[in-house]
């Protein structure tokens, strides 16, 4: 029979052989590690808030008009803990998280809030003009004013290429005074996690004005 000090010692031989925890941002998850994503996120409790907080940095620096308010980083583990986070109250399920992971968990993701210091002002009234053509109605839509700022990422200075942009408008709420108005814009970079090493990660996104507003996130303590 093993004593309890050979026991002891194998354990401490597998400690040291096993990687360090912490020293790679989880770019595979296998079941373990989505259940435990997962459960975390349906907690939706302070230890949630506590794990989602180093993926997210709140931008104070002095803007002038549209701003950038956050710069929020999500690993495939972090995605899975915010989708699940979102979900709590609509009957989101453990195998719809992992189905959602076969589809999307090859990706890191980078979202960026823009918001407008004001609502977006209304167009004056002038004389009637021709119509728009289908291409000047896009040009024309307040929505479009996130494509006038630039958003890279980078590792070691050298830019990556993100695999797809998409983007979501910000409205307010209407109230039975006032319609709701454009307040923001969301924009999602997404970026194949065969492009991102284990390594310091800067975001920054070049302003209309020249101005460059830059996160740092450091995947090596990420999960």
């Amino acid at each position: 029979m093993r004593s309890a000090f050979s026991d002891a010692v194998i354990m401490l031989l597998v400690l040291v052989l096993l990687p360090p925890r912490g020293l790679a941002y989880d770019a595979q998850l296998d079941s373990h590690a989505i259940h435990e994503a997962y459960v975390l996120g349906q907690r939706n409790d302070k230890a949630t808030g506590d794990f989602l907080a180093p993926y997210l940095s709140q931008i104070t620096e002095s803007q002038n008009g549209a701003h950038i308010a956050e710069i929020e980083l999500l690993t495939p583990y972090a995605q899975i803990v915010d989708q699940s986070r979102q979900k709590t109250a609509g009957g989101y399920s453990e195998a719809q998280a992992a189905e959602d992971y076969k589809r999307h968990g090859n990706t890191v993701k980078v979202n960026i809030v823009i918001m407008l210091p004001t609502a977006y002002p209304k167009t004056e009234e002038t004389s009637p003009a021709p119509p728009a053509t289908g291409s000047e109605k896009r040009a024309l839509r307040p929505e479009n004013f996130w494509q006038n700022f630039k958003f890279t990422l980078k590792q070691h200075g050298k830019a990556i290429a993100s695999r797809n942009i998409s983007n979501q408008p910000i409205h307010s709420t209407a109230t039975s005074n006032a319609p709701a108005v454009l307040d923001g814009e969301s924009v999602w970079l997404e970026f194949d996690v065969k492009d991102i090493a284990s390594e310091e990660t800067v975001v920054e996104v070049l302003t209309p004005e020249a101005k460059v507003i830059k996160a740092t996130f450091d995947l090596k303590k990420l999960h």
